[in-house]
């Protein structure tokens, strides 16, 4: 009973320890006007509003026209159905539970590694580990307040499941292994992306008790994970793994023809599961920089995503558990752990998956931070059985667990301003002198401009515009997107095309005909106009068919929309690699100068963030001073008309453009500055034959296609 008392102590002031610290974002975006909606803070994560828009299709059957929509309740989407669910019963707005959610469901990381330090007979252990785990720097940054996704669950879901199978070899009790089973049934239904992590810490567990424990249970236990993983509809693989927990609890069976029914199902599993295809593809989806599809070559999209980007060992040991120190820690103290208690080996996926960061990107590192939490202070636990005085017993390992928790504090509220002497350590040890704060999604001068296209609009019609914006149109304008967040690869050089493309009627005609053909097939556009009987055709030769003022545009039943955002600017060069190339060959064409930044005025200078223009001479002074070719003045008076000044230098060289109402200049040569965006975003100048604009705000602004 005591054991018990202290466990729910410990637990109750991590969960609290680690809800505050979660909530510390709304201490930087509750004063700032921009971010409210509604009265409310808004979001921090893009994802966030694909969940939110299929809770809207529950809650008020919107949405019923948007095929990314469909399937609700399918694997990877349950998150809608929860956060509806909430809604609904508790009577609390949807903004408000997707502020609120992720932070009150990741800080119940704190459970499951508060009971494994219980199960190993150390409490003070499990609670260390579990206030390290809760504000991880990685676990932190995808869990916090507003950051409304499923990676509340990548993560706690996994470590529940390794706490009952650890439980299950120390009790040989098989109801902990259908707990294990239900919770990783569960785990696919709240986050479709996490089935390789769970079947590999399944097989692992097999493995384990196949090779250490060898008795009548280890072949139940094969059994009823192997034949409960096999594909089939989630509630038919929970009510298999309930009906096969009673027959094997209940039945007698001759241990001989238990082993070969548990190997015949793990043959099964293996053959029907293609989990091993599964990881392939992933990797392989953030370590290509094309997609090949029939020999058409396109940019793969997770080599432009920063979260997918390569980066410096340090920033990986830093996002597992705060620093780099402590990430030596870890791996000794993990090697120590498997050492003494060798089944913590079925841990080590998440190990795996966290080191994947060096491939794929910072997004893996998260996988990794409550195995490191539990391994690090293991290793001062570890430390501490040396020491002869009962004291160090308990001094060690806290002592050892602030050391290791003071960096990912300062990741969060920041600290340390001013000393100097720190910033030698910051690749071992890094103290973050400012707190980590982001901006919302969108901010309320965008929202409003989504919130009157959608009384000017049909919930049929169809929105262009860069993929990153596709959810937040969906959840706040309530029309479709050709791309969004997750339909985001061959049909990003079709609105790369429209975008970059200084041809109207290319603009005009190809965002028609693809929004057509999509309405039609509800499938990826480019593979249906690019490939014709089974094998590319020439897509450059079609798009100057499709460019052609003559070309026949499809009618359509519904209205199709261009909407530019001023945000888009700061990732136009990104947007433009997507078409500045040969899909055929896979030829990357010559690059194109583009530079957007803060500018001030000093003397004859003109800084343009780190490039200074020399306004005498109209040069930008590089390594070799390169040509002003035109300077342009944009700004809007005080009534909001735009005006636009133009001053012509030379015949060649790099346009200055100059966003005085922003604050901002943009540096770009003919090719961007002739584009579609900058055309019809900042002079607002567009074929009358083929567009008309709905709404021209300073921070979004849309036009309609005719038809």
């Amino acid at each position: 009973m005591k054991e018990n008392k202290l466990t729910l102590i410990y637990i109750a002031f991590a969960y609290v320890f680690v809800f505050l610290f979660h909530l510390y974002w709304l201490s930087f975006a509750s004063k700032i006007p921009e971010f409210y909606w509604h009265g409310q803070v808004m979001i921090n994560n893009v994802d966030g509003y694909y969940y939110g828009s299929g809770a809207q299709k529950i809650l008020y059957g919107i949405h019923e026209y948007n095929p990314r929509l469909e399937h609700l309740y399918s694997p990877g989407n349950g998150l809608m159905a929860i956060t509806a669910f909430l809604a609904k019963f508790l009577h609390i707005s949807l903004d408000t539970l997707m502020l609120y959610l992720p932070a009150i469901v990741s800080s119940l990381i704190v459970v499951p590694i508060i009971l494994i330090g219980r199960l190993y007979r150390n409490l003070l252990w499990g609670f260390l580990a579990a206030l390290i785990a809760g504000i991880g720097w990685s676990y932190y940054n995808r869990t916090l307040v507003g950051y409304y996704d499923t990676d509340m669950f990548s993560v706690l879901m996994p470590v529940f499941i390794i706490y009952f199978l650890l439980r299950s070899i120390k009790t040989r009790n098989l109801l902990d292994v259908l707990v294990s089973v239900l919770l990783g049934i569960f785990y696919h239904w709240v986050y479709g992306s996490g089935m390789s992590i769970l079947y590999s810490i399944l097989i692992l567990y097999i493995g384990y008790l196949f090779v250490f424990v060898k008795d009548e249970f280890s072949k139940k236990v094969a059994i009823l994970i192997s034949l409960s993983f096999l594909p089939m509809p989630l509630i038919f693989q929970a009510m298999v793994a309930v009906v096969l927990y009673f027959g094997l609890i209940k039945a007698k069976i001759n241990e001989k023809y238990l082993f070969y029914a548990a190997i015949a199902s793990i043959i099964l599993f293996l053959g029907f599961s293609n989990f091993v295809l599964a990881i392939l593809k992933s990797v392989f989806s953030y370590t290509e920089a094309t997609r090949t599809d029939e020999g058409l070559k396109f940019l793969n999209v997770a080599k432009t995503v920063s979260e997918a980007s390569h980066i410096p060992w340090y920033i990986v040991f830093d996002r597992i558990i705060g620093s780099s120190i402590g990430l030596i820690i870890s791996v000794i103290g993990y090697i120590l752990l498997v050492k003494k208690y060798n089944e913590f080996i079925i841990a080590l996926p998440l190990w795996g998956v966290g080191f994947f960061a060096f491939f794929g990107g910072l997004r893996f590192t998260v996988y990794a931070v409550p195995i490191a939490a539990i391994s690090a202070v293991y290793f001062f636990v570890w430390l501490s059985s040396k020491a002869k005085e009962k004291r160090f017993k308990i001094t060690i390992p806290i002592l050892g667990a602030i050391f290791l928790i003071i960096p990912n504090i300062t990741h969060i509220v920041g600290c340390c301003e001013n000393i100097k002497s720190l910033a030698s350590l910051n690749k071992i040890y890094p103290l973050r002198s400012t707190p980590y704060v982001v901006p919302t999604t969108f901010r309320k001068p965008e929202v409003v401009v989504l919130d009157e296209l959608k009384n000017k609009t049909n919930p049929k019609d169809y929105v262009i515009t860069w993929w990153d914006y596709g959810y937040p149109i969906w959840y706040y304008a309530n029309v479709n997107t050709l791309i969004d967040g997750g339909k985001h690869h061959q049909d990003n050089f079709i609105v790369s095309k429209i975008l970059t493309t200084s041809n109207s009627y290319l603009a005009h005609n190809l965002g028609l005909l693809s929004i057509k053909k999509y309405v039609e097939t509800n499938k990826t556009v480019a593979p249906q106009l690019f490939i014709k009987n089974g094998k590319a055709i020439n897509v450059n030769m079609f798009l100057a068919e499709v460019g052609n003022k003559n070309f026949k545009v499809p009618k359509l039943d519904r209205n199709v929309y261009l909407m530019l955002p001023y945000r888009m600017f700061n990732i136009f060069p990104t947007v433009a690699m997507f078409s500045n190339r040969n899909i055929n060959t896979g030829e990357i064409y010559d690059s194109h100068f583009f530079y957007k930044a803060k500018f001030v005025k000093q003397g004859k200078y003109l800084l343009v963030g780190r490039l200074p223009v020399d306004l005498e001479k109209m040069m930008i002074l590089l390594k070799e001073p390169v040509p002003i070719k035109e300077v342009i003045l944009v700004a809007y008076d005080k009534s909001g008309r735009l005006i636009v000044k133009r001053q012509k230098i030379r015949d060649r060289g790099i346009n200055l453009v100059i966003l005085q109402s922003y604050g901002e200049a943009v540096l770009m040569d003919d090719y961007y500055l002739n584009s579609t965006f900058v055309q019809m975003f900042l002079f607002e100048k567009y074929n009358p034959k083929l567009f008309e604009p709905v709404i021209l705000n300073p921070w979004i602004k849309i036009y309609k296609y005719k038809q």
